[in-house]
């Protein structure tokens, strides 16, 4: 084989290799490695870790004002269709509240009462709890807006010590973005190999090699980069029809952030999680303790002239208590049903999906942007010094033929 054509697959190969490893590396860089890397200001962390912060941020903006609101979600819920989910557990429970509320009132009243006065007692209650669960929703919906600070559950979502759900999820959604950064280094760096054997062969100018070898570098992951996002509309270039990647994969990319979204982001577990406990947990079951007393009170004003036997305020507080404590245990053993109908009213993998789809390119480019924008500078000059350092390998290699 001549010596032309061993600098041809050598330079090709390796400018090819050049494009490839620069990119690869930027990508890699993206994700790797999670801690520190280095030693004092000279190193690397991936950059999703490093701005994880930063980036979350970025993604709750995106969902509160453009795909869903706390208020809206709220708004989802059916009163009756809650009562049904509540129903058959609360009517096991009724015959267990009346005897312990009848005891309160007085030790051992309700065994002696008639069987036909004990079912139309526990038919009047069963009336009056859902009564009592519809005035218990009407307040906590109203308050689920206050209570729900959806921005900051997606932030806490994905950042601190759930980083790393946010770097996983960004791979995920744009994995063939990254994929085509890497291989379209390959092609990049092949087509300017052919450029610099053609310069080679008429200059025989050795130190043009690692100027090319830093060109590609930098050239290719700048327009790997530029071809993701740009142009948003298909357009023509030397008669072939291109569009970015990411904008024309924008349902594809919705549906994926939709169904991600609801498995591990806007979960049923997560929303009940986040009413059930901290400070909101306190203040739902505050505004339930409050509800049961006053509905208590309320229907106790009108049967106390029927019923010879005075019942003191602190005893009705008693009895709210024990209905508040036979609330929480039961939604306690129906938490998966709950789970269950929450997850269907909530929707969230149809409403990111469909929201998302819909979104003026420049608002979608957004979701994935901002990864690259932060460092893109430091990628493509990590680039550059790759691939200068190939091609004084190169230079070393064509003087030697």
């Amino acid at each position: 084989m001549s010596d032309f054509l061993w600098l041809f697959a050598i330079v090709t190969c390796v400018t090819a290799f050049i494009g490839w490893v620069t990119n690869w590396a930027a990508v890699k860089m993206i994700f790797h490695p999670e801690k520190f890397l280095g030693l004092g200001p000279l190193g690397w962390q991936a950059i999703i870790v490093r701005r994880g912060d930063k980036f979350a941020t970025g993604v709750a903006d995106m969902v509160t004002q453009n795909l869903i609101t706390a208020e809206e979600l709220a708004g989802r819920f059916d009163p009756d269709e809650l009562q049904s989910v509540f129903s058959d557990t609360l009517d096991d429970e009724l015959p267990k509240m009346c005897r312990e509320a009848a005891s309160v009132i007085q030790p051992g009243a309700w065994e002696n009462l008639p069987e036909h006065v004990k079912e139309m007692a526990l038919g009047q209650v069963k009336v009056q709890s859902r009564a009592l669960g519809d005035a218990i929703f009407a307040r906590l919906r109203a308050l689920v807006p206050e209570l729900l600070d959806l921005h900051a559950l997606v932030f806490r979502q994905l950042s601190g010590k759930n980083v790393q759900r946010l770097s996983r999820l960004t791979w995920e959604i744009g994995h063939k973005e990254f994929r085509f950064i890497e291989l379209s280094g390959g092609v990049f760096g092949f087509i300017i190999g052919l450029a610099q054997i053609a310069i080679w062969g008429l200059m025989q100018t050795w130190w043009l090699m690692p100027i090319v070898g830093a060109i590609v570098g930098l050239g290719t992951n700048w327009l790997a980069i530029q071809m993701i996002f740009r142009p948003q509309e298909p357009r023509r270039y030397l008669g072939f029809r291109y569009q970015g990647l990411f904008p024309k994969r924008q349902a594809d990319i919705s549906r994926d952030y939709g169904k991600v979204s609801a498995r591990e982001i806007l979960t049923a577990r997560v929303f009940l999680d986040v009413l059930t406990t901290g400070e909101a947990g306190e203040r739902v079951r505050a505004v339930v303790a409050e509800t049961v007393s006053a509905h208590l009170k309320t229907e106790w004003e009108k049967v106390a002239p029927m019923i010879p036997i005075a019942v003191s305020a602190d005893k009705l507080d008693e009895i709210a208590g024990l209905i508040v404590a036979r609330i929480g245990a039961s939604a306690a053993r129906i938490q998966p049903e709950i789970e269950t109908y929450v997850e269907a009213k909530l929707e969230v993998a149809h409403t990111v999906e469909s929201r998302l789809a819909a979104l003026p390119k420049a608002d979608f480019e957004r979701v994935l942007r901002g990864v690259f924008e932060e460092d893109e500078i430091t990628l493509v000059l990590v680039g550059g010094f790759l691939g200068l350092a190939v091609g004084i390998l190169q230079a070393v290699l064509a003087l030697a033929m």
